[in-house]
């Protein structure tokens, strides 16, 4: 509608009539409400108030103006004719807050006016086209590709006035005026440096932390092309640093949401409402046995795979109905106990080190030098637009990782592993074979902590017995008995059916024999053994393997055959 300059945009909430309604004449934005324009009272109020201190409007025109939107809202959706689509193609459906395709990458930023006195959030879209075209227009429910509309879901209302952009006002500005897109070497240079600055790891894995925490924080602005996300577990004693580097993070990373006691409920509906990354300190509730706690893990079990969503039962009427809340996203959770063990899997462990008496680190204050943050954090968001079809290409960079590294160890470490390769070839240095070196070294580690040292002793017990031939009357209470004089502290309580689930674990389980001897582990073999010795990294101290000798070829063979 357009009268004296007018202009009434609309956007619906939900299905109760409500809509976000902007005002504008020519670049001014007058007015940005949330309205029921079902209601007679409240859309005569919004026009009073619109042409307040404004003479010369037609007040006549923009109650007729409402009037009709207030029909377009109130009307049953006409039915769809026989060529239209009705229904969206996944592949086009994204998240606003940050997304890429190939023909354009976008972020939604929160951005303040001042309205008749009054500071009013809106969400404006930055996008970078595949021309190089770079753009800023407010978000909507679709953006015009030239295959077609990209759909954005889910739209949340307007931002609240006092939300961190992420991005500077004047780094868009900039940005849009068409400096230079940051050198990525250098800014991964000054991300390193920035995380040194403050964090304190051992001496012997400083070098591989601080480059895996740096692509981990550049990672978290480019997510979306994935469709798995590695976790990161802080872990390490208390007064070691995790609180410090957890903020440290929060400071960098793509639209932090920071937590220490935040309610299930709560995280769900914040993570599917605004996106972005959660960083989460004292994670040590998540291990308790409370219905809280088992939520918060369910939460974060679901956020780590796209498609994913944590579902929950929401109040319809008189029912219930099924709803899924899309909580995928980049996690950092600090803990001093160790995390969960289906958690744990799903994170790239860090850990700690305290600095020592005569270190500077803990006396520096995070906040002394904001504007050396703003600045990374907008060249972060000016790299992630600017090479938005690089990171789908690196999503399926396969030769990144190595060979060694398979499983959910690949899904875990290939984004990042990619992310180095890639920043190797643009100048950084040796950087790939550090985070592989690094990626091999804490994927041996969590093996060792997520075996229990007494498997281990357990099978050293069945492998002796097997090395000797002994084996074929062996029972789960000989091993259990031998176990016990060995270490008398842990399998003091054991019983022989525990021993049997421990031993079972790795594929390994007795067998009914004939005579008395019952259930034995007649059928396990040193094949079996070696099997597990390497796939866990054990030391079972088995026996040489024997390579059988092949007969020598002579020529009078030869002719024989």
């Amino acid at each position: 509608m357009s009268e004296q300059g007018i202009v009434l945009d609309w956007r619906p909430l939900g299905d109760n009539g409500t809509a976000t309604l902007t005002a504008r004449m020519g670049d001014e934005v007058l007015a940005v409400e949330k309205l029921d324009l079902l209601k007679p009272a409240k859309r005569d109020d919004f026009a009073t108030r619109l042409v307040k201190d404004r003479p010369g409007i037609d007040r006549d025109a923009i109650d007729g103006e409402l009037l009709r939107i207030a029909g377009a809202l109130a009307a049953k959706p006409a039915a769809a004719s026989a060529d239209t689509p009705d229904e969206v193609d996944g592949g086009r459906l994204v998240r606003p807050e940050l997304f890429h395709t190939a023909e354009v990458s976008g972020i939604a930023v929160p951005s303040v006016r001042m309205i008749g006195g009054e500071a009013v959030g809106r969400w404006m879209l930055c996008l970078r086209w595949v021309d190089g075209k770079r753009e800023r227009k407010p978000l909507e429910n679709t953006l015009d590709l030239s295959d077609g509309a990209l759909w954005f879901h889910p739209v949340s209302g307007e931002p609240a006035a006092t939300q961190s952009p992420g991005w500077s006002a004047a780094g868009r500005r900039g940005w849009l005026g068409g400096l230079p897109a940051p050198d990525p070497c250098d800014l991964f240079r000054r991300v390193c440096e920035r995380l040194a600055w403050y964090v304190e790891f051992s001496a012997d894995c400083a070098p591989g932390a601080i480059a895996t925490a740096s692509l981990w924080c550049v990672f978290t602005y480019v997510y979306p092309a994935w469709s798995a996300v590695p976790y990161l577990a802080i872990g390490g004693p208390k007064g070691s640093g995790k609180t410090t580097l957890l903020r440290v993070l929060a400071r960098l990373a793509f639209r932090p949401l920071e937590s220490s006691n935040m309610t299930a409920p709560c995280l769900f509906r914040a993570l599917h409402d605004c996106g972005g990354v959660l960083v989460l300190d004292e994670a040590e509730r998540l291990r308790d046995s409370a219905p809280e706690a088992g939520e918060l893990r369910s939460i974060l079990l679901s956020g780590y795979k796209r498609g994913s969503p944590a579902m929950r039962l929401e109040k319809v009427g008189d029912g219930f109905r099924r709803v899924g809340f899309d909580v995928f996203g980049p996690k950092a959770i600090g803990s001093i106990a160790a995390l969960p063990e289906a958690l744990a899997d799903r994170c790239v462990r860090l850990t700690m080190f305290r600095a020592g008496p005569v270190s500077p680190k803990p006396r520096r204050r995070l906040d002394d030098d904001a504007g050396t943050w703003e600045r990374l954090r907008d060249d972060l968001h000016a790299l992630a637009l600017e090479h938005g079809p690089t990171w789908l290409g690196l999503a399926g960079r396969a030769d990144a990782a190595p060979a060694t590294i398979g499983g959910r160890d690949y899904e875990l470490w290939q984004p990042l592993l990619a992310l180095a390769a890639w920043l190797e070839e643009r100048g950084a240095q040796g950087l790939h074979r550090l985070a592989c070196e690094f990626a091999e070294r804490s994927i041996e580690l969590g093996r060792d902590d997520a075996v229990p040292e007494a498997d281990e002793l357990l099978l050293r017990i069945l492998a002796e017995r097997v090395a000797d031939g002994l084996h074929g009357t062996l029972r789960a209470g000989d091993v259990l008995r031998k176990a016990q004089e060995a270490d008398p502290a842990t399998f003091g309580k054991w019983s022989a059916r525990g021993v049997g689930n421990a031993i079972g674990r790795y594929g390994l389980r007795t067998r009914k024999g004939h005579g008395s001897a019952g259930r034995t582990y007649a059928g396990v073999t040193l094949a079996d053994l070696r099997r597990i010795e390497a796939g866990y990294g054990f030391d079972l101290s088995l026996p040489a393997e024997q390579v059988p000798l092949v007969p020598r070829c002579t020529a009078s063979t030869a002719a024989g055959a």
